[in-house]
């Protein structure tokens, strides 16, 4: 139940996932020729992920789940509140100042949503996390597919001051009825892990172990890239489209919305996938190099075909398979490694090299684009972090159980 759920509420708690979306339409608006100030936003969400998925973590470890997610429904409709509220102001140069400040305060309801997330799903869950977390993150990177149309609907019917205030409405609501009203924690008994031989981690040594090291670099190299890429999607089809003649309004208003449907259910399926190979591979250590080196790959597959519609769609939906292991796999990894006892603290711990990626990452490919007029050194950027996370996983698993690292097994059913 509890994935199943968290994959619904996940659904419209991740629209982040289409945030670039926005940033055609509010350029437009503000008369924007530069990307790189409406994708800063993006930075801001990061950085108030940051400061709450920590706390969130320890707090959620201690309490259970209710009370953080009462906070991040909260945070999410005072966000798209204070967001609705730049559309009263024509200058850019006081609008931005509700952009960045909306988009700190979902980023801190997102922190407080991920930090929540493991005590969940890991506890639940304990003999086969991946598949667990595969199913949980289905519906998140489903979201684009129900929230991404609907954005463009309600932008074109109503405006973009009323898409935001809908769309924090309904993330409200969906949150309050699962986080708040059915989400619990299981009796301490029933999260038993099947980790290090089911013994108990404790906090100190999970953090000094090598394996904890490994994933914090990995996840924070990828993350650079995997940000660059998500949170300037909409922008990098943009371009790549408008080389080939298209009308950039029609790619922004119908074909985003279209790229990010097809590109998310690559995404979703990929979630599973990877979560299901991870079980049945032994764990992180032996299914991370495959889920790099593949997603590496597909990017500069992705940019040799962006020019074309066909091909972006088919390119776009294999590289958001590839991109989706890494999440699905990385929050897998804590409960394998280091057992339950504090999953949600050692995921936030090791999340905030996610959150600090996201605050780089978005920034870094929309700047490097307005200096250099095209996302191709962007895109080359974060093929290259992939591959450097192959060799970081290679050559760190000799030093951590030959890359052994649970019992290979049959998972169950979830």
């Amino acid at each position: 139940m509890y994935p199943v759920s968290a994959a619904i509420l996940a659904m419209f708690a991740m629209f982040s996932l289409i945030w670039s979306q926005f940033y055609p339409f509010i350029m437009k608006t503000y008369s924007l020729d530069a990307v790189s100030p409406v994708a800063l936003a993006a930075s801001f969400s990061a950085a108030g992920n940051l400061l709450t998925q920590v706390l969130a973590g320890f707090i959620a470890d201690r309490r259970g789940p209710k009370p953080t997610m009462a906070v991040a429904g909260l945070l999410y409709l005072a966000g798209t509140t204070i967001i609705s509220m730049m559309f009263s102001h024509a200058s850019w140069e006081n609008a931005r100042l509700y952009w960045y400040a909306g988009a700190l305060t979902i980023g801190a309801g997102i922190g407080m949503y991920i930090g929540t997330l493991p005590v969940v799903i890991s506890r639940w869950y304990p003999d086969a996390p991946g598949k667990a977390y595969g199913i949980a993150l289905f519906g998140q990177y489903l979201s684009p597919v129900l929230i991404s149309p609907l954005a463009a609907y309600l932008i074109t019917s109503y405006g973009l001051k009323e898409a935001f205030t809908f769309l924090g409405a309904a993330i409200f609501t969906v949150i309050y009825i699962i986080g708040v009203g059915v989400w619990r924690t299981p009796p301490r008994e029933m999260a038993a892990t099947f980790a290090n031989g089911g013994k108990t981690v404790s906090l100190k040594e999970s953090i000094r172990d090598l394996r904890f090291w490994i994933l914090f670099t990995v996840m924070f190299s990828t993350a650079i890239g995997w940000f660059l890429i998500m949170m300037n999607i909409a922008t990098i089809v943009v371009e790549g489209l408008g080389k080939a003649g298209l009308d950039v309004e029609y790619v922004a208003s119908s074909f985003v919305p279209l790229f990010m449907s097809v590109a998310a259910v690559g995404n979703a399926l990929g979630a599973y996938f990877w979560g299901v190979v991870n079980d049945r591979m032994g764990g992180p250590l032996r299914t991370l190099p495959i889920v790099y080196a593949l997603a590496g790959v597909m990017i500069f597959a992705f940019y040799l075909s962006y020019t074309s519609p066909s091909l972006i769609l088919l390119t776009g939906c294999l590289l958001y398979f590839s991109l989706a292991g890494e999440p699905t796999v990385h929050f897998a990894a804590v409960p394998t490694f280091f057992g339950n006892e504090h999953v949600a603290k050692l995921t936030s711990i090791l999340n905030t090299s996610v959150a600090s990626s996201a605050i780089i990452g978005p920034f870094i490919g929309a700047f490097i684009r307005d200096v250099l007029g095209s996302y191709f050194f962007s895109l080359a950027i974060a093929a290259v972090l992939h591959f450097f996370a192959v060799g970081v996983v290679l050559a760190g698993r000799k030093y951590a159980g030959g890359g052994v690292n649970v019992q290979v097994r049959e998972p169950e059913g979830v």
